[in-house]
């Protein structure tokens, strides 16, 4: 309770802080809704020209985008200060991190807060609106609360592929690559139904980066589709519950990597 009381105190002066430039602050919100936007309009001319894809409509795809783009961007909120590891490791500032009375996990989860990241949020709040008017859903209070546990555990899975990464940089200083192969990829990977990928593609973002498990299983259940891998009908309400687990996994990964950091001398 008392990191989470010093995290509160600490992200509520970082959004005070943005908050006084906000001309700069809206200018950022719109650049990253502009960009991302871009990507929900690819999504519409695809289907525009084609029509569907495996058997899915342009409204199927844009639910499923929708909690893609939310759950990424909730998760890019809280991460950033992690996307920064490599730095703080060789500029020799998480010594100084681990000198304070502070968890070190906490102060690097709150020496950033991008507010701009509102803007994929939003963006799939428009993809959302534009699924709910175009197949006209009638959500059970089951289907709200599973696309809210969905949601949340497609937040916590990218935050724990994030968490990782930074995790990585205990040994390796840099930070690498191949976790933007999971985040950015990710996004663009799960936001089409996992069934028109290979086999290996498919078994990587549902048992290794359970990334399917929180997307796409949720809303085959609430679009009442058949599920053509053939998958037990437990999966959509199982799949957000393992997002924990794999938060687990980033966060003892985490701490072996503190319990092997040697500082750079810097």
């Amino acid at each position: 309770m008392d990191s989470l009381t010093v995290y509160w105190r600490l992200i509520s002066a970082q959004i005070r802080g943005q908050m006084q430039y906000r001309v700069s602050f809206l200018l950022q919100l719109l650049g990253s809704f502009s960009t991302v936007f871009a990507e929900l309009l690819a999504v519409l001319i695809l289907f525009r020209t084609f029509g569907e894809m495996a058997g899915w409509r342009v409204g199927e795809v844009a639910l499923l985008y929708s909690l893609v783009a939310i759950g990424f961007g909730l998760s890019e909120l809280v991460s950033e200060g992690f996307d920064d590891m490599s730095v703080l490791i060789r500029m020799g500032d998480f010594d100084r991190i681990l000198t304070r009375p502070i968890p070190a996990f906490v102060q690097v989860m709150s020496s950033q807060f991008a507010l701009r990241r509102l803007g994929r949020i939003a963006h799939g709040v428009v993809a959302l609106t534009l699924s709910h008017w175009w197949l006209r859903l009638a959500w059970s209070w089951v289907d709200v609360l599973l696309f809210l546990l969905a949601l949340a555990g497609t937040a916590v899975v990218f935050f724990s592929i994030v968490l990782i990464g930074a995790a990585i940089c205990f040994w390796t200083t840099e930070r690498t690559e191949v976790q933007n192969v999971f985040t950015y990829g990710g996004t663009e990977l799960v936001s089409y139904p996992m069934h028109i990928y290979n086999r290996w593609l498919r078994s990587v973002f549902l048992w290794v980066v359970p990334l399917g498990l929180t997307t796409y299983y949720p809303v085959l259940h609430i679009l009442q589709k058949t599920d053509p891998l053939g998958m037990p009908g437990w999966l959509p309400f199982v799949g957000p519950l393992i997002a924990p687990l794999f938060f687990g996994v980033a966060l003892l990964i985490w701490r072996t990597g503190m319990d092997h950091y040697q500082s750079t001398g810097s």
